[in-house]
């Protein structure tokens, strides 16, 4: 009885430890751990809000990035963070302050509740996740027209139709459970401002929410509980 009674103490530490893994306070502090990265190419000079640009044969060229952000302080909590400030440029040096409460827009939220559990472990995917983000947060929600502009089914570029088919999937998305907690991560380096970049970590199941309640409460039941025979040195 005593061994099975420790083995329900521990799975129910455990969840609480996961429950809270992602849950931290407003000061805490990210930098960059690692960053994917992909050419893609636009195909109008319309697309002014990209800053990082490079003319090769009358065509715009912008580099997509997916960033990797690490807890400073605490290096179990990572998110995988997209930028939501593309007209700022981005300092890999820069120490970047989260906060908490962030609420996005409708859009972008039936965009992460729609896709984005798809893009774990795919560059591609994520890139293509990063077009779309920027679509909804800034731009016209349109991949072929707008500051951001496209021609769809180009094979050298296919984050291209995967954003679009992310766009349509998230255009047609009801809302309902919300599965993600959003974490807005603001940098600064020598004074200068970086791009602003969102981060998400899982809303926990109710079984987990239970099963945290069940541990808090073993906690409570364990402190009342005395030996029936204590011995003293």
């Amino acid at each position: 009885m005593k061994t099975t009674f420790n083995k329900v103490m521990q799975a129910a530490v455990a969840a609480t430890v996961l429950t809270f893994a992602g849950a931290s306070h407003a000061a805490d502090t990210f930098s960059l751990a690692n960053t994917s990265s992909s050419e893609i190419y636009v195909n109008s000079a319309t697309s002014g809000f990209f800053k990082d640009v490079s003319i090769d044969d009358n065509t715009l060229q912008i580099s997509v990035s997916v960033f990797e952000m690490v807890n400073t302080g605490k290096t179990s909590e990572r998110y995988y963070a997209y930028c939501i400030a593309p007209m700022i440029d981005f300092s890999s040096k820069a120490t970047y302050t989260a906060t908490y409460n962030f609420t996005p827009s409708d859009d972008v939220r039936k965009l992460y509740e729609s896709s984005f559990a798809a893009t774990a472990g795919n560059t591609d995917k994520q890139l293509a996740f990063q077009l779309a983000l920027w679509e909804l947060q800034n731009d016209d929600k349109n991949l072929t027209s707008g500051n951001q502009y496209f021609a769809l089914h180009d094979a050298a570029n296919p984050q291209i139709d995967m954003a679009a088919d992310m766009l349509a999937a998230a255009a047609s998305y009801q809302l309902g459970t919300n599965h993600y907690n959003y974490v807005t991560l603001e940098g600064s380096f020598n004074g200068k401002q970086s791009q602003q970049l969102l981060g998400v970590s899982a809303v926990p199941e109710a079984d987990t929410w239970a099963m945290m309640a069940l541990g808090l409460g073993l906690l409570g039941v364990v402190g009342r509980r005395k030996p029936k025979n204590e011995k003293f040195a």
